[in-house]
């Protein structure tokens, strides 16, 4: 997808969803003398934001669409964006961004959507830690999926987003069932989404120990009846030291670490609190902190070689350090890499040990 000449060249903008990150990238726009012809969005239709219509898409008649170029205005992990292009297109959409491509549009746009994508981020500078990650994937799949997100954040280009596997998400179907019984660290638990997933694919858990900051999420994970004999469910977060932190705290699956937090969190290094804890499985999704978490827990996983099953969407660089920091303690580690989410959300690195059992 060839960029813009300039600004001008998105005259007879259309941008899909008014949602936080929609608004905010028309507020951009708007700023930088862009005109927005026409927003679309189901939820808002028959509506109007800042003078400028909104319709839901099916109602966009008489070739509203037909030529026009269409910026998609969101940034999350549901809305089937494969899907979305492909009825854009039917509508007559001429050109499909995201909001990979906004600084093309608008240099000065002040909107950061987060997660994976990151505007200061230069995937050019990282070449040679991508090539390295990639080597190291241990099959085909792994491959063109990483090829295929890596093109899609660096182009914005829906076409080359890869479809996720939506079904599979820690029981990776084509990859080796892991050795039974499950014995779990929960790094990052919500509200016991990882263990539910274990047990409907049919594992059997002999003990699980779960760690959960967010005092809502944590009150609905304690109170759950999960038929696991040894089960620990911990009020804390995680990191590379025990320590205090702040937290932002929104009783989601994206509460996180944060300056900026509005609470402060007791963290804790693993291996400052598990001793003589037999595991075979770690499951970790903690919003940004992995990399951190990974660094408190090597003395366990140089110990128990346990199977490592790492979330590596929250920054764009956790694409090569996560991998990089588990392959320098030389524990001849297999990786795999699959998606379950949408927009490549849900990324997740499968690290088996060398013997594929654990």
């Amino acid at each position: 997808m060839p960029p813009f000449d300039s600004p001008r060249d998105a005259d007879r903008l259309i941008v899909y969803g008014l949602g936080t990150v929609g608004q905010a990238i028309v507020d951009d726009l708007l700023a930088e003398g862009i005109n927005i012809e026409l927003i679309l969005d189901r939820g808002k239709g028959g509506e109007s934001y800042r003078n400028i219509p909104i319709l839901a898409i099916e109602d966009a008649g008489d070739d509203r669409l037909t030529g026009k170029t269409v910026l998609v205005g969101l940034h999350n992990h549901y809305v089937d964006i494969n899907l979305l292009h492909a009825n854009l297109l039917a509508a007559g959409a001429a050109r499909i961004l995201t909001p990979i491509n906004l600084p093309e549009l608008a240099p000065q746009a002040r909107t950061q959507p987060g997660y994976w994508l990151d505007p200061g981020f230069s995937y050019a500078a990282h070449q040679c830690e991508f090539a390295r990650i990639r080597n190291l994937l241990a099959d085909e799949i792994s491959r063109s999926l990483f090829d295929a997100i890596l093109a899609y954040r660096q182009s914005g280009n829906i076409a080359e987003c890869p479809v996720p596997s939506l079904e599979d998400e820690y029981t990776p179907i084509g990859l080796p069932r892991f050795a039974e019984p499950l014995r779990i660290i929960d790094c990052g638990a919500f509200t016991g989404v990882a263990i539910h997933k274990f047990l409907k694919a049919g594992y059997e858990i002999a003990s699980f120990v779960a760690f959960e900051p967010d005092p809502a999420n944590f009150a609905i994970l304690a109170s759950r009846n999960f038929p696991v004999d040894r089960r620990i469910c911990l009020p804390l977060g995680t990191w590379s030291t025990t320590r205090q932190l702040s937290f932002a705290s929104n009783g989601s699956m994206a509460s996180h670490l944060s300056d900026a937090g509005d609470t402060t969190i007791q963290c804790v290094a693993i291996d400052d609190i598990l001793h003589g804890e037999q595991i075979n499985l770690i499951k970790m999704d903690v919003e940004g902190a992995e990399v951190e978490t990974l660094k408190g827990m090597r003395n366990i996983i140089e110990r128990q070689n346990p199977h490592l099953l790492i979330s590596a969407y929250h920054t764009p660089e956790h694409l090569y350090e996560i991998a990089d920091l588990i392959n320098s303690w030389n524990l001849r580690y297999k990786f795999h890499l699959r998606v379950h989410e949408y927009n490549t959300f849900g990324t997740v690195i499968y690290a088996f040990p060398d013997d594929g059992m654990g």
